[in-house]
């Protein structure tokens, strides 16, 4: 049964996201997936903001290059880690609260 929320179908996923959500805890964790997503996708962008200034500025370098590099490793691995661990909450409550 670890895997029990991959092997739902889409109604009971939704069904035990919302349900889920509705707890204090849920509340919560759902504010800062939420928090992480919005930090990854704003690193993305401003990675991305600043290869493309400084290839205009004719100042592309390679602390550029690297600072932008970096910046983009970390954004995916927050966007990442939110999915990664919603998945695994959301089975320990769904294991937990088998009905």
């Amino acid at each position: 049964m670890k895997n029990k929320y991959q092997r739902m179908n889409v109604l009971e996923k939704k069904k035990c996201r919302r349900s889920y959500y509705q707890t204090a805890k849920g509340k919560e964790m759902k504010a800062r997936f939420i928090r992480l997503n919005i930090l990854g996708i704003v690193g993305l962008l401003f990675s991305i903001f600043l290869v493309v200034s400084s290839y205009y500025e004719k100042s592309l370098n390679w602390a550029t290059w690297c600072m932008a590099i970096l910046l983009t490793i970390f954004s995916l691995v927050f966007i990442l880690g939110a999915f990664y661990i919603r998945g695994k909450v959301l089975n320990q409550f769904a294991i937990k609260n088998d009905k």
